[in-house]
Formats: C-alpha cells, structure tokens, sequence
C-alpha cells in the first residue's frame, strides 16, 4: 500500500514537471474561463432573484463538458477542413480549479498549442470566437463597474502567451488533488 502511494505522489510531480516545459512541448498560450451560471429554479420575486430565477454553478461534470465542447470548437474554428478530414488536433492541456464548496469558483485554466500559421491576435479572435459559440462561457463580467474597476476585470476570460510560472500555476492544486482534475485533449 505504502509503495502505491509513493507511485502516485511521483506520478504527480512528474506531470508538473513535465508541464513547466509546456513552452518546449509547443504549449505557448495560456485561457482561463469562467462558465456561465445555469438556471436551477423559479421563485417568488425578491431582492435576491429580481426576475424570479436562481441560478446555480455548474457541477464538475458540466464542466467538463463545457471544456470538451470548447476545445472542439477551438479546434474546429483553427484548424478548419484539417481537423474534420484528417484529423488533426492542438495539443491543448486543462486543469479545473475551484470547488463548488469553497470560495473559489469552479473554472478551467488551458494551455494550448499556438499553430505557426497563425499570429498571437488570430488566434487570438478565433479562440474568443469559440468561448462566443459555446455559448456556456462568461464572456463579460455582470459587475464590472467602467468608473472603478480596471479594464482587465471586464470579461470573465483570458487569453495569453504564456510566462515563465503559468503551468505551475494551474497545476498548483495537483500536489493537493488527485490528476482527475487535469485534462489531456
């Protein structure tokens, strides 16, 4: 028993290791999206659901879900005719952060393949485009306030050439979290 846990501590640190080269690996932007909320019931009108609905979080298989749907879409509005004739896909890691029972909201953190055909603003839109089609994405933050808050916590998504610490960062949960909260694509 005691070998079995030593196994999967190892397994664990070597996948962060081997994430901290993602920029070797062709890994060389960096998403974060938040997903949108979903509608869970009606209720009577009051100050907490002014229209009469409560929405509540997705749960960690809506999520993942979601983040399939989007990787797909990301491929699909990239690549184009490649990806449905022969196949081709980008090379895209995920990892789900946040648990609907703390503070921290579930949302997923990306590191995808960048092709060379493209510069960093094409691919740029065409990813942005794929959180738009998805339709299962914050696009916009609802409490963005234009006269107090910075132009950077206007929308609920990033997208970014990664830096030096960003596959540490969204594998930071891993020495904690079993690997079912990173993804392969």
């Amino acid at each position: 028993m005691l070998k079995q846990v030593v196994d999967k501590k190892d397994v664990r640190l070597e996948v962060v290791k081997w994430l901290t080269n993602a920029k070797e690996l062709g890994l060389t932007q960096g998403l974060t999206v938040m997903p949108k909320k979903v509608y869970y019931k009606h209720v009577a009108k009051s100050r907490y659901a002014v229209d009469g609905k409560v929405y509540r979080h997705l749960t960690k298989d809506e999520l993942e879900k979601a983040n399939a749907r989007l990787v797909h879409l990301i491929n699909k509005l990239v690549l184009k005719n490649a990806y449905k004739r022969d196949g081709k896909k980008l090379v895209v890691v995920g990892s789900i952060e946040g648990d609907n029972s703390s503070c921290i909201n579930l949302h997923t953190h990306f590191l995808l393949q960048k092709p060379d055909s493209y510069t960093a603003e094409q691919f740029h839109e065409k990813v942005v485009k794929a959180i738009d089609l998805s339709g299962e994405f914050e696009m916009s933050n609802p409490n963005y306030r234009a006269d107090k808050d910075s132009e950077d916590k206007m929308f609920r998504y990033k997208v970014e050439e990664i830096k030096e610490g960003w596959s540490v960062y969204i594998t930071k949960k891993i020495d904690k979290l079993e690997l079912n909260r990173l993804y392969f694509y």
